[in-house]
């Protein structure tokens, strides 16, 4: 008797999993339908799993791209202008990885991280080529890039990026002005 409840409640369980995937019924009804029928033990199912997994690839990959940039910038002899085709390649990619997260209901917060720092690398490092070091179009490069990541972050209601920017601004502001 024991064995036929459990296979119907398994059965019952595994049609509100599909249901839930394929957008049969929204998901919170799903939740609350597999929380009633595994007794609160359906919760950790293979779509938290996924989750999980897609999560820590997505960690993986930022901060992969980030130390490739930092071996391409620095250990290779490439032109600036591969260099900068690589780099830029890698911003579009974690910007648009950022977006499907956001729209997945994921945090893209390392993806932008990553993306705005290999784009904060690449711009000083044309800036470096393009003038020779000259501190004043550093200057100009870093108040460029805080001015970006504050208008991200107004944009798109990411207040780290607000935050970075203004307080990038300001210590770039007292280290001029020392």
């Amino acid at each position: 008797m024991k064995t036929v409840k459990n296979s119907r409640k398994e059965l019952i369980v595994n049609e509100i999993q599909l249901w839930k995937q394929a957008n049969m019924l929204p998901e919170h009804y799903c939740d609350y339908l597999l929380a009633l029928y595994t007794e609160g033990d359906g919760m950790e199912h293979s779509d938290q799993k996924n989750v999980k997994k897609k999560t820590m690839l997505k960690d993986f990959a930022s901060i992969c791209a980030i130390f490739i940039s930092l071996f391409v910038i620095y250990f290779t002899e490439l032109s600036i202008v591969l260099q900068t085709t690589i780099l830029a390649s890698f911003v579009g990619l974690l910007v648009v990885s950022g977006i499907y997260y956001t729209k997945k209901q994921l945090s893209p917060l390392l993806l932008y991280m990553a993306a705005a720092c290999i784009l904060l690398l690449a711009s000083m490092e044309i800036t470096e080529e393009l003038f020779g070091g000259s501190s004043f179009g550093m200057y100009i490069t870093l108040f460029l890039n805080c001015f970006l990541w504050i208008g991200a972050g107004l944009k798109w209601k990411l207040g780290y990026f607000s935050l970075s920017g203004l307080a990038g601004g300001i210590l770039l502001i007292i280290f001029i002005l020392l």
